[in-house]
């Protein structure tokens, strides 16, 4: 399956929780355009393309925003890939990014219907709560992986 380049910028700008608005800024590309380029109304053109894989933050992703590919050994990636930056998290910003994509998730799961949030402040404590158990059941299998993950580029 072929996934569009303006579906490709969009999975990276969903890497980096930027809206469109600051996404464009941050490349340089119009809002409209860059609008145009997610919604698949419009083609990527080469200027905004090289402007979005030339740019620091986003250069680890050029590759597989071109072709499709990945190559780890040569720092390309493809969004939700563990990245060498993303590993090296301290423990207190793991927590916190962790909490934080929870929380998204949990939201996204309110507005899926799966459930019904209270719609009121103590929702924000309970989605952190929730969030946070959900961190000290995961952190066992996060943490397998992650010297499972670190044991296999050792031996590569």
């Amino acid at each position: 399956m072929s996934t569009s380049l303006g579906d490709k910028i969009k999975l990276i700008r969903g890497t980096t929780g930027l809206n469109q608005i600051q996404f464009s800024e941050l490349v340089g590309i119009g809002i409209s355009s860059f609008k145009k380029y997610e919604s698949g109304n419009r083609d990527v053109g080469a200027q905004s393309l090289l402007a979005i894989a030339n740019h620091p933050q986003f250069k680890k992703y050029a590759l597989w925003l071109v072709t499709g590919d990945t190559n780890p050994a040569a720092g390309q990636y493809a969004p939700g890939d563990i990245t060498p930056e993303s590993s090296s998290l301290s423990e207190e910003e793991f927590e916190e990014r962790f909490i934080d994509v929870s929380i998204g998730s949990l939201m996204m799961f309110c507005h899926l219907g799966w459930f019904k949030p209270n719609r009121n402040d103590e929702d924000k404590k309970l989605f952190e709560d929730c969030s946070k158990l959900l961190l000290k059941d995961l952190r066992p299998v996060i943490e397998a992986r992650a010297n499972s993950a670190s044991s296999n580029q050792k031996m590569a």
